[in-house]
C-alpha cells in the first residue's frame, strides 16, 4: 500500500439518513473494539462531523454500557501554535467533548501540542507514542471538503509521516466561524500522516456536512488519486465508511 494502487477497490459506503443515524452506528462501532479490546489504541478527530457520535459515547458510559477508560487515546491533528490550554485547539476541543465526558484517565491520552518548542519532533514523539501503543487499532476519521484526512492535503504522499504542514486555503476558510477574525486561523498544523494512518488495523470514516461530495465522489470512483488524499484508504483491509444521504449531494 505504499504505492499508488490504481486497482483499488471501491469501498461499501453505508448510508443513513440522518448525522444522528450515522452517530449511532459509529459509537456501535467504536464500543464493539472496546468489547473485543478494552485497551485499543484509538486515535479520534475533531469537528462538527464527530460531535453526535461523541454525545452517544457520553450517554452509553453513563448507562453502563460503555467504558473507555483502559484505551490509548490520540487526536489526528491540531494547529500549530495553539497548546493544550487554548479554548481554539484542537486538544482543548477533545478534552470538552470526548476525553472529559468519558473520564479518559490522563496518562492514557497523547495529544499533539501544538505550542510544542519544536514542531517537528512532537510529531514524531505523537508517532512514538502510537508504535509503543502497539499501533493504532482504529482511526476515526473525517473528511474534507477537498478530501483532506487529517491535515493531510491534496499532493499528500501515501507513505508521508506524521509532521507539520502548510494547510491548504480552503481548509483554513472552513475553520474560519471559530474565530473572531478568519485571518487569526492558523496557517500551519501537526498531523499524522498517511503512512501512519494506512497502517491503523482498522479506519472508521465518518463523512456528513455540505461540501464533501465531491470528496465523497472521488472515493466511490475507487481510483488512487492524490488530488485527493481520502483514497489513499482504498485497499485497506478494514475500512468502514459512514455517510448521511445529504452528504452526497450537498
Amino acid at each position: 500500500m505504499d504505492r499508488l494502487d490504481t486497482a483499488a477497490r471501491a469501498p461499501a459506503i453505508a448510508w443513513y439518513d440522518d448525522e444522528e443515524a450515522l452517530a449511532e452506528a459509529a459509537a456501535r462501532h467504536v464500543a464493539a473494539l472496546i468489547a473485543r479490546r478494552p485497551n485499543a489504541a484509538i486515535a479520534f478527530p475533531t469537528g462538527a462531523t464527530p460531535l453526535a457520535t461523541y454525545r452517544r459515547l457520553a450517554a452509553m458510559r453513563a448507562d453502563g454500557a460503555f467504558d473507555l477508560s483502559q484505551a490509548r487515546v490520540f487526536n489526528l491533528d491540531e494547529f500549530a501554535g495553539k497548546g493544550p490550554q487554548d479554548a481554539q485547539s484542537y486538544a482543548n476541543f477533545l478534552g470538552r467533548h470526548l476525553t472529559g465526558p468519558l473520564a479518559l484517565p490522563a496518562d492514557h491520552v497523547r495529544f499533539f501540542n501544538g505550542a510544542a518548542p519544536d514542531p517537528e519532533a512532537e510529531c514524531a514523539a505523537v508517532e512514538r507514542a502510537i508504535e509503543a501503543a502497539g499501533g493504532l487499532d482504529l482511526a476515526v476519521l473525517g473528511l474534507g471538503r477537498n478530501g483532506h484526512v487529517a491535515f493531510n492535503e491534496p499532493g499528500s504522499a501515501w507513505d508521508s509521516p506524521s509532521r507539520v504542514v502548510e494547510l491548504a486555503e480552503e481548509t483554513r476558510a472552513a475553520q474560519g466561524p471559530l474565530y473572531d477574525d478568519p485571518t487569526d486561523v492558523p496557517k500551519f498544523g501537526l498531523t499524522l500522516g498517511l503512512a501512519p494512518l494506512r497502517r491503523a488495523r482498522s479506519l472508521l470514516l465518518l463523512v456528513s456536512g455540505r461540501g464533501k461530495s465531491a470528496a465523497l465522489d472521488a472515493l466511490a470512483r475507487g481510483e488512487a488519486d492524490p488530488r485527493w488524499p481520502v483514497t489513499s484508504l482504498l485497499g485497506h483491509d478494514n475500512l468502514a465508511v459512514l455517510a448521511t444521504r445529504a452528504a452526497a449531494n450537498a
